[in-house]
C-alpha cells in the first residue's frame, strides 16, 4: 500500500478552494475564497507555501501564464473517500454502521433529511 502524505489543516481548505473552483487558479484566488467562504485572512507567502506544500505532496501542479496557475491533480473525491475509510478503520472498527450512527449521533437530522436517506439506503439494494 502506497503511503500518502497528509494535508494540514491549512493545507486541506486550501486545496478544497482549488478543487471547488473547477478550473486552474491563482494564488490571489485562493486568498480571496479563503476570505469570502472560510473567513481566513493569510498574507500571500503564506498561502504561497501552502500552495508550494501540496505541489510537493502531489496534491497540485502548476503552470505560468502571466501569474502561476495551480490545478489539482489529485482526485477530490478519491481523496475524501480515503479519509472516510481511515475515519472509519480508526474510530468504528471499520463499521460504516457505527460511523453512519455517530454523524446522526452529532446533528438532529429533519424529517426531509430522514426521508432522503430512507430511499438512499432503500437504492442500495
Amino acid at each position: 500500500m502506497i503511503k500518502r502524505a497528509e494535508l494540514s489543516e491549512c493545507e486541506l481548505i486550501t486545496m478544497k478552494c482549488i478543487w471547488d473552483a473547477k478550473e486552474p487558479v491563482t494564488c490571489q484566488e485562493v486568498m480571496a475564497t479563503l476570505r469570502s467562504k472560510y473567513e481566513l485572512d493569510y498574507k500571500d507567502t503564506t498561502v504561497y507555501t501552502f500552495l508550494k506544500n501540496l505541489k510537493m505532496k502531489g496534491f497540485v501542479d502548476s503552470y505560468r501564464k502571466g501569474v502561476t496557475h495551480y490545478i489539482p491533480i489529485r482526485d477530490e473525491i478519491e481523496y475524501r473517500d480515503e479519509q472516510l475509510r481511515k475515519t472509519e478503520n480508526f474510530w468504528f472498527q471499520g463499521s460504516s454502521p457505527q460511523l453512519v450512527a455517530a454523524l446522526f449521533q452529532m446533528k438532529k437530522m429533519s424529517k426531509e433529511e430522514k426521508e432522503s436517506l430512507k430511499r438512499m439506503i432503500n437504492e442500495l439494494d
